[in-house]
């Protein structure tokens, strides 16, 4: 595996690895930043993976760039047969209406396919989140199928509903809170995705996503049953048996 050291400040320190949006060497990445902080590294007090990154930061009267980095170095060396095959799918409730998804002709249009195709491509994939970010609960997740993958918007919207799901270029992922942003939006989870009062978030880096059509009335259902904490989404382990 190539990669190389960064030190960005005098207690910080990235990895980069080649520059590609790649499930196995984001799996790696993300394996090493979370053994750095099961196993306690020395000085270690935080760690930022991304697509092809991982940032370390460090208290500099407790561990050396350099003693960190052979540290690290180490872990890379026998993370890379670790990786674990197993795979956890959050199957997640969505409505492609265009009440919810304002760009679901466009996008459509843009890939030369019916609305219908749209939707059946788009739910048809497993994302991997390779990095949350943004916002709280956001998850960056790829890749969708490349006649669909429509790039941003050029003037982004002043404000999205919590839940919305949109397609940026590759990715695709879920807006969890009201804000501000660029993607194009083919849907709506009726599940609240982030709780200020519950942090505790129903998906992780390292997860898949799988999207289930619903229909309209289906989408305030489970939204009824959301607020009264009274459903709960399928979690799938690959190979094994889901919660239903």
């Amino acid at each position: 595996m190539d990669y190389s050291y960064f030190q960005i400040s005098e207690q910080a320190l990235e990895v980069v690895f080649p520059e590609q949006i790649d499930v196995q060497e984001n799996k790696l990445i993300q394996l090493v930043a979370r053994k750095l902080i099961e196993e306690k590294a020395v000085g270690v007090i935080g760690v930022i993976p991304a697509y092809h990154t991982l940032t370390v930061n460090f208290d500099y009267d407790l561990t050396s760039y350099h003693d960190l980095i052979d540290e690290i170095d180490t872990l890379i060396e026998t993370s890379d047969s670790e990786q674990s095959t197993e795979k956890t799918i959050v199957e997640l409730p969505v409505c492609y209406d265009r009440e919810f998804g304002p760009d679901l002709d466009d996008v459509a249009n843009f890939a030369s396919i019916s609305v219908d195709e749209l939707i059946k491509l788009h739910s048809s994939t497993d994302y991997f989140i390779y990095m949350m970010g943004f916002l709280p609960g956001f998850a960056y997740m790829g890749s969708v199928p490349e006649n669909i993958a429509m790039p941003r918007l050029e003037v982004p919207r002043k404000k999205i509903a919590p839940g919305s799901v949109g397609i940026a270029g590759a990715q695709t992922g879920m807006y969890p809170v009201e804000s501000p942003g660029g993607w194009r939006l083919i849907g709506r989870t009726p599940v609240k995705l982030y709780d200020v009062t519950d942090p505790v978030l129903k998906y992780k880096s390292g997860d898949y996503i799988r999207f289930k059509p619903i229909t309209k009335d289906e989408y305030f259902a489970i939204q009824a049953q959301d607020e009264a904490g009274e459903y709960q989404l399928n979690v799938i382990k690959e190979g094994g048996e889901s919660n239903d």
